[in-house]
């Protein structure tokens, strides 16, 4: 009998309505299916969106907030409609592989300890709607730690986890808090409360996700985004993740980095963050 698994999505008026469907489709699309599949639209939605929405509304259960919170918000509420143990993440512009969630219900099956498990994610630019055009536009690949102890380390300096293709335990997660307001570190901050909770998490090596990330390097960017680093390092010092000389040391190098140029900043996310040996 194998695991049960829920599906938990978030979208909001942005995002291309090509983009939604073809994130739908992969989870669709999987060799083991979900039990559900939890949507969340954060705040109202463009027409374009709703009419996505429809191709899909037999196997959707929709949970509509009146504004747009963000994405910790989002995927809080989200949480609470997810019936299963297991939930499932899954981006509204990113392309799952057709055998990810088996593989990941595998694993969890094999390996009973686990409470986090994520897994490599290709990087691709570009329009593509399919497993099959997201190939040729990969770019980079985006590797994790394997183990638990490997994680360990890791998680005092970046994070651990790659969001777009993680399931967690539901108990576990809400036992840490669930998702809460972080702005643009909502997943990392949510795995380092498991962490000091005890949970025990692990990476796939298989590449489980095709993950869009077009002009990622401009978000990561400006006086926002600056604002959201020191707030949540801050975090991170205050839980005792790390200590002061280290603290100055991420604070300092980051806001540097996120203040450059969006060219310079491009370079050393691509130079320096990713493997492009594919």
């Amino acid at each position: 009998m194998y695991k049960e698994y829920s599906v938990l999505m978030s979208v909001y008026q942005k995002e291309y309505p090509e983009y939604l469907r073809a994130a739908i489709t992969s989870i669709v699309n999987q060799t083991l299916k979900a039990k559900e599949f939890v949507l969340v639209c954060d705040g109202p939605l463009t027409n374009a969106l709703e009419q996505v929405l429809d191709e899909f509304s037999n196997i959707l259960i929709l949970v509509r907030l009146e504004k747009n919170v963000g994405l910790g918000m989002a995927l809080a509420e989200g949480m609470r409609y997810c019936n299963c143990e297991w939930i499932v993440r899954m981006d509204s512009d990113d392309i799952a592989f057709p055998d990810r969630c088996k593989k990941q219900i595998i694993y969890v099956q094999q390996h009973p300890e686990i409470d986090v498990l994520s897994g490599t994610v290709a990087e691709f630019e570009g329009s593509a709607l399919t497993a099959e055009e997201a190939k040729q536009q990969v770019v980079s690949l985006k590797f994790v730690p394997e183990t638990d102890r490997e994680i360990a380390e890791y998680i005092k300096f970046r994070n651990p986890i790659n969001h777009p293709c993680v399931m967690f335990r539901k108990s576990k997660a809400a036992a840490a808090g669930g998702y809460q307001q972080c702005h643009m570190f909502e997943d990392y901050d949510l795995w380092v409360r498991m962490f000091k909770n005890k949970c025990v998490f692990a990476n796939l090596t298989d590449t489980i996700l095709y993950m869009r990330v077009n002009n990622m390097h401009m978000r990561r960017g400006g006086i926002s985004y600056a604002k959201a680093v020191l707030h949540f390092w801050s975090r991170m010092y205050r839980q005792k993740m790390i200590g002061l000389p280290q603290y100055i040391f991420i604070i300092a190098l980051r806001i540097i980095i996120s203040l450059c140029p969006n060219q310079f900043r491009k370079m050393v996310y691509d130079k320096r963050l990713r493997n492009h040996s594919l």
